[in-house]
């Protein structure tokens, strides 16, 4: 039997929409439609229309899909996109001038990727992201789920408020696709027991969790490309003899877990000898001063970023070649000894975020590709969708745990982050209890649906990994208390009933800014 391949890629951005644009902001999710998502799905266009099964499990968050869905963001991307191309022909002319031919080359490179990106973005997608996915899915070379309606850490968060981040998950996806999706990510891998329950009264049959979820031992965690983070404690889970070579029902419950594949993870992830990291390609730290663009390779892993050597885009590609093939090769025998090891039909579960492909790894979309391509003309391994799998026989009690450091909460809930949660945890108890109250008028209804807005743009993950991490701090702090005064306030005004047109008017203004969950 052969081996089976399920590859899931999640993506988000936080709501970052008419919230600052550079160097914080809208900047965030253009880079990542340029980098990442674009370049992906005209990738996968083109080997549906090759005729290659691409079978890719997906995950998109709510808000980053209202974002990608926004008339305003299509128009400020193609803005965004033709500032990059017209920087970097600046860049070619000063390096030109400098008679510096290797960098002007590259400046010259830069210009025809946004060139390429604005033209594939407004004539092979229409500017219409959203319904590329929808075909992609109806042809079943994607299976879409979905996730947190914010991407809250559901782990921590109050029964209510858990309960809401799921259920306008889901409701949000199914205003986007036109149908019920079945699988859930949970944002972080974040599990505890219990959260199943909710997901099984949301209709969805399976999840995914972190390979110690299931087989304990020590957690792997997350790390960026080339990135560093503190040291933590980390617990060591009990060793429980099962595997993440299959799926399994979860104890006593109607809905599969799917682990993740520890070794096809680290070969990807692992700061020490993941492929990013790798000599050849691009350096993700290092950019100019004059343009912000990245000029530079990695070089070496260890050295300081003013030892970097200049990058060379073709032998980054090369690269790309031996890396996907060696990866392939890494599933193959993978595969193999869990063959040996007794499985028939051994399943092995990749899990990545999106945006690594591309934005923090440069080459990574291209070697994503030509992983599929070697999959798809493989005769021992299948890429395979979740939904093709078929049911559970075996059941598990996963462990609590997340793929963040230290493998449970810590990255999410520390000293540094504690105060968050007491405002997280004491907004949603407020809003549970207004609530209950009838909402007499119009204006009263509008005001609560924009406390449920804010009160889940709170909850986002992001602000408590920014903060946790002092990566770009400020804004995190900044949107979190901007948010917590807007909800404070609407709290405030419908429990006193007092909506007078100064209210009327400030309520215009922020439905203005954070105008996402239409279906709200």
């Amino acid at each position: 039997m052969n081996a089976r391949i399920i590859m899931v890629l999640h993506s988000h951005i936080p709501y970052v929409k008419r919230q600052g644009r550079w160097p914080f902001g809208e900047v965030w999710l253009f880079e990542a439609m340029a980098e990442t998502y674009v370049p992906l799905i005209i990738n996968l266009l083109k080997l549906d229309e090759e005729g290659k099964q691409t079978p890719l499990t997906m995950s998109f968050s709510p808000v980053l899909l209202e974002q990608l869905n926004s008339k305003y963001i299509k128009q400020e991307f193609v803005n965004y996109l033709k500032e990059r191309e017209s920087m970097a022909r600046s860049d070619e002319r000063y390096y030109l001038s400098q008679s510096d031919l290797e960098f002007a080359g590259i400046a010259a490179y830069y210009a025809s990727f946004y060139r390429d990106i604005r033209r594939d973005f407004e004539i092979d997608l229409q500017r219409d992201i959203i319904e590329a996915l929808r075909y992609l899915q109806g042809r079943g070379q994607l299976e879409i789920i979905t996730t947190a309606a914010t991407h809250a850490y559901l782990p921590l968060l109050d029964r209510s408020d858990l309960e809401n981040q799921v259920y306008w998950g889901k409701r949000l996806y199914e205003q986007v696709f036109s149908t019920e999706p079945q699988g859930f990510w949970l944002p972080e891998c974040g599990y505890f027991q219990g959260i199943e329950d909710v997901l099984i009264a949301n209709g969805f049959k399976y999840f995914f969790v972190d390979s110690h979820a299931i087989e304990g031992g020590k957690p792997l965690g997350v790390m960026s490309p080339g990135g560093s983070e503190p040291e933590t404690e980390v617990e060591t889970f009990a060793s429980t003899g099962l595997s993440t070579y299959r799926p399994y029902r979860v104890e006593n419950r109607d809905i599969t877990v799917f682990g993740r594949n520890s070794m096809v993870s680290q070969q990807v992830w692992s700061s020490e000898y993941g492929y990013p990291g790798d000599e050849d390609y691009r350096e993700f730290h290092k950019v100019s001063p004059r343009s912000g663009f990245k000029y530079w390779r990695v070089t070496n892993r260890n050295h300081p970023l003013d030892k970097k050597q200049v990058y060379n885009p073709d032998k980054a590609l090369l690269k790309v070649k031996q890396h996907a093939a060696h990866f392939v090769g890494t599933l193959k025998n993978t595969g193999q000894n869990a063959i040996e090891m007794g499985f028939s039909s051994p399943l092995i579960v990749a899990c990545y975020d999106t945006e690594l492909f591309g934005h923090w790894w440069w080459e990574g979309v291209n070697w994503l590709s030509e992983v599929i391509n070697h999959l798809h003309n493989s005769t021992e391994l299948e890429l395979v969708l979740p939904a093709q799998v078929g049911p559970a026989t075996y059941e598990a009690k996963v462990f609590e745990s997340s793929w963040g450091r230290g493998g449970k909460h810590y990255v999410w809930e520390n000293e540094e982050t504690a105060w968050m949660w007491d405002i997280i945890r004491k907004a949603g108890r407020e809003y549970q209890n207004l609530k209950g109250l009838e909402q007499e008028t119009l204006m009263g209804q509008k005001a609560m649906s924009q406390a449920l807005k804010e009160l889940m743009l709170i909850q986002s993950s992001d602000w408590l990994f920014m903060v946790s991490n002092n990566l770009t701090r400020d804004y995190a702090m900044k949107r979190f208390f901007e948010h917590y005064t807007k909800l404070l306030r609407l709290t405030n005004t419908v429990q006193n009933q007092q909506f007078d047109d100064n209210f009327r008017e400030w309520l215009r203004r922020i439905q203005y800014e954070d105008d996402f969950f239409s279906c709200l």
